[in-house]
């Protein structure tokens, strides 16, 4: 049992550092994540009460909670599936692990409960707050209903995280009999992601629909998933004997999940570390070509991005969503139109000078996706135990350095000249226009490059148990979003209030300068300090 806690804690350690960030001053370390998710927390209280305040004249809050409960597992879920690969299956620590004399049950336990806790983190952002919403409009509020909540709050992840497991095996099983193993799940991920983003954009109709039609919805929830038409039965009639039930059912359930997983737990990850080859391989009249340095640096990170998952999906999502848009406005912009135009919620300017500057409008879209996808933040921490390798290198810094944003910028480039070319064949923009257009289209992604690598080169995460900790779970990755966010929203507070006033060409022409001097500036930055930090690490 000692040795079992002592691995637990050690898995606990090395991959809850999320909540941690590397300052000299430990005060800070701790109280600026939570700030943040208490931030977050006060953001979804404030949107969970205006929901429960539409549907209070109807006396039906508590359906929102059984909605609220089954919407968090089905993300849970979703979430869960290429989480599972980094986090569950594939770990860097097997050979370790398996050397230990620990059963495999007690190892496939451990993960899951490291995954159980990460989730219930996460699930509390979102739950607490809609909880503590529902006590101001509930019509009656007795002690069963903060027995349920806490008993909803700690067992409803249960479920949801076992089923991505299962479909997390289900898809490691099947991709690791092909070559390139995570194409599948990049795919399905990013489908999931595009359908949660329509989702949202239509969330004000759906509330509409809620609220017409909540006791056939709450009914529909009762039925498909038990859980959350559980959570709604207890609040209204509560019964012992039910929430018992419930407690049972969800521990058998992962009892038995731990125990039949563990069955073919380790045949997965055998498979998903052999190296696929082609059967047929000639090895005589041997021809070796001679690459450059920067070239077969570049093909590096190249290969490093498109062989992470977790990579792409977090990273490349913004691109996918500038080529959505951009196909979304060509077939619909007239129905675009009344969100920019609005005051609550869009840009706040008229028809008339949309239509005079749509060149400004594509800026915006450029920008919104260069500061939305910060590659580099975490190309220094995916490197790991091999930065030494890559230190004794007789390569120069510089060089090593400029290849990480090369490569990023192979990656975002070619889907902005694409959705470029889709939105000036629409709006028949100008020669000029254009071109200063696509110049932007390298000069404002590489201010989010140059600062993503910075600050990983000041936040490194050399230690990391896998790439899902570096990439989502890393200080780096979360100081360039932060900064990211900030710049978005400067550069479309900026560009509202200069639209109209100067010639849009004239207006790309200043922006265009401005941005070449913001690069130079980083650049010099970068091969200066950047040096110094990059000789610091070290594993």
């Amino acid at each position: 049992m000692k040795k079992t806690y002592s691995l637990i804690k050690a898995c606990m350690t090395s991959d809850m550092n999320l909540f941690k960030l590397k300052t000299k001053n430990k005060k800070s370390s701790k109280l600026v994540p939570l700030f943040i998710a208490l931030y977050l927390m006060f953001m979804i209280w404030g949107s969970a009460n205006s929901m429960f305040e539409k549907l209070a004249p109807t006396h039906m809050q508590y359906i929102l909670l059984s909605l609220f409960a089954f919407s968090i597992s089905i993300l849970t879920i979703m979430e869960g599936i290429y989480k599972a690969g980094p986090l569950i299956f594939n770990c860097k620590d097997d050979d370790l692990l398996l050397s230990l004399p620990i059963k495999r049950k007690t190892i496939l336990f451990i993960r899951i409960l490291k995954f159980y806790i990460f989730e219930l983190l996460y699930n509390s952002l979102f739950l607490l707050p809609i909880m503590i919403a529902y006590i101001r409009w509930a019509e009656n509020i007795t002690w069963t209903y903060f027995l349920t909540s806490i008993i909803m709050l700690l067992f409803l992840p249960i479920i949801p995280i076992i089923l991505s497991c299962i479909l997390g095996a289900i898809t490691s099983s099947l991709t690791s009999r092909f070559k390139y193993k995570n194409a599948a799940q990049i795919i399905l991920s990013m489908i999931l992601l595009v359908g949660i983003l329509l989702i949202s954009f239509n969330s004000e109709n759906i509330m509409n629909y809620l609220i017409k039609h909540a006791n056939g919805i709450n009914d529909l929830i009762i039925k498909i998933y038990y859980p959350a038409g559980i959570y709604a039965k207890l609040i209204t009639n509560f019964n012992i004997k039910e929430l018992l039930l419930f407690i049972i059912i969800n521990i058998v359930i992962l009892t038995l999940s731990i125990y039949i997983l563990s069955k073919f737990y380790f045949k997965i990850n055998s498979r998903l570390k052999k190296i696929t080859t082609s059967k047929k391989t000639k090895i005589n009249n041997l021809i070796i070509k001679q690459r450059s340095k920067t070239y077969s640096l570049i093909k590096k990170e190249l290969n490093t991005f498109f062989k992470t998952p977790v990579f792409i999906i977090n990273s490349g999502f913004a691109l996918v969503l500038f080529i959505l848009t951009a196909i979304i406005i060509t077939y619909k912009f007239d129905s675009i139109i009344p969100i920019l135009t609005s005051k609550e919620g869009g840009l706040g300017l008229s028809k008339e000078l949309l239509n005079n500057n749509i060149s400004i409008l594509i800026l915006v879209l450029i920008s919104l996706t260069a500061y939305m996808t910060s590659i580099t933040n975490s190309v220094i921490s995916l490197e790991g135990k091999n930065i030494n390798i890559l230190k004794s290198l007789p390569i120069k810094i510089k060089t090593i350095l400029m290849s990480k944003i090369y490569s990023c910028l192979i990656i975002t480039t070619p889907v902005l000249l694409i959705g470029n070319i889709i939105l000036f064949i629409k709006f028949k923009i100008n020669i000029l226009e254009s071109l200063l257009l696509i110049v932007l289209s390298i000069l404002i992604p590489l201010v989010s490059h140059f600062i993503g690598i910075i600050v990983n080169l000041k936040y490194p995460k050399l230690d990391a148990e896998n790439s899902a900790e570096v990439v989502k779970q890393s200080t780096s990755s979360f100081i360039s979003v932060m900064i990211g966010m900030i710049l978005a929203l400067l550069s479309i507070v900026i560009i509202t209030k200069i639209i109209g006033k100067i010639n849009s060409s004239i207006f790309l022409i200043i922006v265009t300068i401005i941005y070449i001097i913001i690069n130079t500036i980083l650049y010099l930055y970068l091969i200066k300090k950047g040096t110094i930090e990059f000789n610091k690490l070290t594993v």
